[in-house]
C-alpha cells in the first residue's frame, strides 16, 4: 500500500492509496488545490470545509462535461478477450457439429 502526502489548499494531508497510484493522486491533488487556489483569489480567505467543498465542485462539474469517462486500457482489454473467448468456444462448437455429420451420409 502507498501513501502521498498532498497540499491543498495551504494544508498537507496523507493519504493511503494502491501501490503505483502515487503519481495519479498527487496530479488530482495538484489539480484540486490549483481550484481551490483560484476561489481563494477570487473571494478571499475561505474557511476550509467551505473551500474544499467549492474545490471539489468545480472539478466534479469538470468531469461531468467531458461526459463519463472511457474505460481504462485494462478493461478494454478484458472485454476484447472475453469477446475473443465466446468467437472461440462459437468455433469449437461450429466445428464439433460439422465432424459429426462427417460420418453421416448426405441425402441426394
Amino acid at each position: 500500500m502507498g501513501d502521498v502526502t498532498v497540499a491543498v489548499g495551504g494544508r498537507n494531508y496523507r493519504l493511503a492509496c494502491r501501490d503505483g497510484e502515487e503519481a495519479a493522486l498527487a496530479r488530482a491533488a495538484r489539480h484540486l488545490d490549483e481550484q481551490a487556489a483560484r476561489i481563494v483569489r477570487a473571494l478571499g480567505p475561505t474557511p476550509e470545509p467551505r473551500l474544499l467543498l467549492m474545490a471539489g465542485l468545480q472539478v466534479a462539474g469538470e468531469l461531468l462535461e467531458r461526459g463519463p469517462p472511457a474505460p481504462a486500457p485494462a478493461e478494454r482489454l478484458v472485454r476484447v478477450v472475453q469477446r475473443l473467448e465466446r468467437l472461440a468456444q462459437q468455433l469449437e462448437d461450429l466445428a464439433g457439429k460439422a465432424d459429426g455429420l462427417e460420418g453421416t451420409p448426405r441425402a441426394s
